[in-house]
């Protein structure tokens, strides 16, 4: 099958990049000729289809020019040069289906009306909660959307919920009815993927059609391990993937480690601008890591740890915890329950006294963990790569099928 994925990133920024590169590999890997659609970036991967990607455009103070961030800002609207780009694209391509992943800001829906002209059937596979949010995180300030929501654009902008900014705010505002009063993205799209039940649930209760969303969980890439590294370091160490930031519960997370004795936290992952990370004796900083780092750094742990409240709409570390044979630690939010099962092979807490309780009796515990370990392990077995390829190959044929009905 011809297959054209489209993503804003074509390098490893975020758990929903990172998912974009696995299926492109897995997807050609199987036999199938994918194209991939993304914007131009110094860390993009090498692709033969690189001629046709989106100029960068970038919204952090430190990553681009100020003609950049103007660019960016009117192309979070509409993007005719993205449009162009992705027409010659698909005229060149000429591909079965389209997969899109995330696009909101660095392409922009503009590209979908182009795509579904020429008859083509638009799979999305929903990584967020920016079709329902002007912030994908669907929280603000410890105020969920459904909160600000009553207050209206008013209150979302004086809140500040986007990016800590009244200007950011009000641009993704705009943007968000912009983009509803068009409808683009729902008269396009014939299907969504949601990782988890808990986000499908999310989604239709904020107005997404329910025979239009079909729940397909991610996939671990690794091979599983026994988690135990012979050669490895004995350090007893609990390990942290992901944003740095305050959202993501980093700083309640260290705040809790300062006063832990005999165990050491390492944190790993790209740090917000206004983030200020506090390092000590047990507290280690080891910046942005490949995949294959966090991995080696997951099977030498004790366990994965988590602080996160935030409606996660899978929670990929967790499974990547499990696949190396690791108990994982957090709070019951977003949709870690339908990977972790709470006592048997890691904790979901309500609170933090609770989670730091949990900390240290699995810490100290060497035959909890050897049993959280087995059962994580083959709670792992359930993500495989080649039953995910099965389901969403599944899907691809039979979108293309209604399409060419329609």
């Amino acid at each position: 099958m011809k297959i054209l994925e489209i993503n804003k990133f074509n390098f490893a920024n975020a758990g929903a990049d990172k998912h974009f590169l696995d299926l492109v590999k897995l997807l050609r890997a199987k036999g199938n000729d994918v194209a991939v659609f993304a914007m131009d970036h110094s860390r993009n991967e090498f692709s033969p289809w690189k001629k046709y990607f989106l100029s960068y455009v970038g919204y952090n103070h430190n990553d681009s020019t100020l003609w950049q961030k103007i660019k960016g800002a009117f192309r979070m609207f509409y993007s005719w040069e993205a449009r162009r780009k992705i027409g010659k694209l698909l005229d060149d391509f000429q591909p079965d289906i389209v997969h899109i992943h995330n696009i909101y800001h660095q392409i922009s829906p503009s590209i979908l009306s182009e795509i579904k002209k020429r008859g083509l059937p638009i799979v999305m596979t929903v990584h967020d909660y920016a079709l329902i949010c002007p912030d994908y995180l669907m929280e603000c300030n410890g105020k969920n959307w459904e909160e600000i929501k009553k207050g209206g654009w008013l209150s979302f902008v004086t809140n500040k919920c986007f990016k800590d900014s009244y200007v950011k705010s009000l641009i993704a505002i705009l943007r968000f009815n912009f983009h509803k009063y068009l409808d683009i993205y729902d008269k396009n799209i014939d299907l969504y993927i949601s990782p988890s039940i808990f986000t499908k649930n999310i989604l239709v209760q904020n107005g997404l059609a329910e025979n239009k969303i079909i729940v397909l969980p991610h996939f671990h890439t690794m091979e599983l391990s026994d988690g135990c590294d012979k050669n490895a370091n004995k350090e007893r160490y609990v390990f942290y993937a992901g944003r740095i930031s305050a959202d993501k519960g980093v700083g309640e997370l260290i705040g809790t480690f300062k006063k832990l004795e005999n165990i050491t936290l390492y944190l790993a992952g790209k740090k917000d601008e206004n983030f200020i990370l506090e390092e000590t004796e047990n507290i280690k900083y080891i910046g942005f890591l490949s995949h294959k780092g966090i991995m080696r750094y997951i099977k030498n742990s004790l366990f994965v740890v988590s602080f996160s409240r935030l409606p996660e709409t899978f929670g990929l570390v967790a499974l990547e915890a499990a696949s190396q044979a690791k108990p994982f630690i957090g709070f019951d939010s977003g949709a870690y329950g339908e990977i972790i099962e709470d006592g048997k092979d890691g904790y979901l807490c309500r609170n933090t006294d609770e989670i730091r309780e949990k900390i240290e009796k699995l810490s100290e515990d060497e035959g909890l963990r050897i049993l959280f370990s087995r059962n994580a392990l083959k709670k792992a077995e359930r993500f495989d790569r080649r039953q995910y390829y099965l389901n969403i190959m599944d899907i691809f044929s039979d979108s293309s099928r209604k399409s060419k009905r329609a």
